[in-house]
């Protein structure tokens, strides 16, 4: 079943990075709302609930970080730095700022809820497969519950770990040139992650720094991004064969097929107890049930490009499109 949203809310006032973000509003009709970025060819791409009880997001290509109200009023921070070419991941940290991912120049970066950039960190590694050559590649970023932040870096062939006051630890991955990506963590304190580029899922044990992998049906398939289900176990996209994988604690896989063409990236889990993800390639947002029911809800913009989402403040399922929105699916109009 496919449900047509009707509704769409534009943010027409550009923004500078020291104004507070204003609103244009139409009227609501439909499950989702469209937030329009203000700056011309924006990517947003990762977004996340930040301490202040805003949404956060970093836009890939214009070097800004987004922050979001729960009304929708957007403002921008540019990132400094002459070589800042692409930001590609965001989360909240236990410090109560943002730390974000800096790929193009192999830094992890913060920001407070303030808009103040207050903190840059080289990261140690460096590697010759990255299209620079003197990059890890830092790609998804979480906190983590020893209130570190964790990350993969998608050519290092590592996770690592930085601590607030910025200390780095890394852990090799063993199967060559597998791409990290987004790490989840269990209840048990585990960190999960993506091999995008083999089609495994890996688990670190922080406590050892052990790894495990579990390789996937389809060696193709490119995992993406992860998320801890509300059954406890770890949910997964996987890109390139339509599916959303989940992978017990004790390494059992099952996939879930959903709509052809859907090129699912984005996952997290909702409160309503379903997994929800972004359709890429169909512009629409899945909801996926624990037994493996597929809905998908049709984006008012045509090839939104929907790619990061999460839970925000108010419950709701939000969204980054790279074609310049933020989105907000209220799971009240969907029902069950």
């Amino acid at each position: 079943m496919t449900l047509r949203p009707l509704n769409r809310i534009v943010c027409l006032l550009a923004v500078c990075c020291w104004n507070t973000g204003l609103t244009s509003k139409a009227e609501v009709s439909g499950p989702i709302t469209e937030f329009v970025v203000p700056t011309e060819g924006a990517w947003p791409q990762a977004i996340v609930t930040g301490p202040d009880g805003n949404l956060w997001c970093v836009e890939s290509r214009k070097r800004k970080v987004i922050r979001i109200t729960p009304k929708g009023a957007i403002t921008e921070f540019s990132v400094p730095g002459e070589n800042v070419l692409l930001l590609q991941s965001i989360t909240s940290g236990a410090d109560g700022n943002l730390w974000f991912t800096s790929p193009s120049d192999n830094t992890i970066r913060r920001i407070s809820p303030q808009g103040e950039f207050n903190g840059e960190f080289k990261i140690p590694t460096i590697s010759p497969r990255s299209p620079k050559q003197d990059t890890s590649w830092p790609r998804g970023i979480v906190t983590g519950p020893d209130g570190n932040v964790w990350f993969a870096e998608l050519f290092g062939n590592k996770i690592a770990r930085i601590t607030p006051k910025g200390e780095f630890t890394e852990f090799p991955i063993p199967t060559a040139d597998c791409g990290p990506y987004i790490p989840a963590f269990d209840k048990t304190g585990k960190l999960w992650f993506c091999e995008s580029l083999t089609g495994k899922i890996g688990r670190l044990d922080p406590a050892t720094g052990k790894i495990e992998e579990f390789p996937l049906p389809n060696d193709k398939c490119l995992p993406r991004d992860m998320t801890t289900g509300p059954d406890g176990n770890i949910w997964f996209s996987e890109n390139k064969t339509d599916s959303i994988g989940r992978i017990t604690l004790t390494g059992e896989i099952t996939e879930f097929p959903v709509p052809q063409g859907s090129r699912p990236v984005g996952i997290t889990a909702g409160p309503d107890g379903n997994i929800w993800f972004s359709g890429f390639g169909n512009s629409k947002i899945g909801r996926l049930t624990m037994e493996g029911q597929v809905t998908m809800f049709d984006i008012p913009t045509a090839k939104a490009q929907p790619f990061g989402l999460t839970v925000g403040p108010d419950g709701n399922i939000w969204f980054a499109g790279q074609a310049r929105l933020i989105g907000k699916l209220d799971l009240k109009a969907v029902g069950k």
